[in-house]
């Protein structure tokens, strides 16, 4: 397995060289294309990973079937990790780089938990409180837990807003629990 931080250094070249030659959204497309390949089909992932596969059968392929349809940044990532004999990493590189693609245009990944599903109204008016405060675009992601009982849990950017009742209770249980109660006798 691939270290975090070595397909977050391919991920930030490709990022560096994608936004140079101005191809960041098309880099982002066709990678995200590719890994979701190699996620869903196990012959993609024998291929490349496969060393009874020779390298030039595999640029061979790369050359015929990818490069008219790919990005000069990506065909050349591909092309490096080949050589490098890392294509079997394709999907954690993938990964880190859609991370570091939406930071660089602006944009936050937000999960928000509920008990109940949110209303389209109210996922609106959370994205824009959410944009509005941290300066970004907000793509929300809605996730009913019915054991919130009420409130939300918010999570963006490695912090959690927890409004959750769930939670509330629990504090007032600990609150109870911690006091001194002085009784006559």
């Amino acid at each position: 397995m691939i270290s975090v931080t070595l397909a977050r250094r391919y991920a930030r070249a490709l990022l560096h060289l994608a936004a140079r030659e101005k191809a960041l959204d098309a880099a982002q497309t066709e990678l995200g294309g590719i890994a979701a390949m190699a996620r869903r089909d196990q012959r993609v992932r024998r291929f490349f990973g496969s060393p009874g596969i020779s390298r030039l059968e595999k640029i061979a392929f790369l050359e015929k079937q990818w490069k008219p349809r790919l990005s000069r940044p990506v065909y050349g990532l591909l092309m490096v990790l080949l050589r490098r004999r890392r294509l079997d990493h394709l999907v954690a590189i993938a990964d880190e780089f859609q991370k570091l693609a939406e930071d660089a245009m602006g944009i936050t990944r937000v999960v928000v938990r509920t008990a109940i599903p949110l209303s389209e109204g109210q996922a609106g008016t959370l994205s824009q409180k959410l944009a509005k405060r941290t300066g970004r675009k907000i793509l929300l992601t809605r996730e009913v837990v019915p054991a919130l009982i009420g409130g939300a849990l918010v999570s963006l950017d490695h912090q959690t807003i927890d409004g959750t009742l769930a939670t509330e209770l629990w504090r007032i249980r600990r609150r109870l629990l911690a006091a001194r109660v002085h009784g006559r006798g």
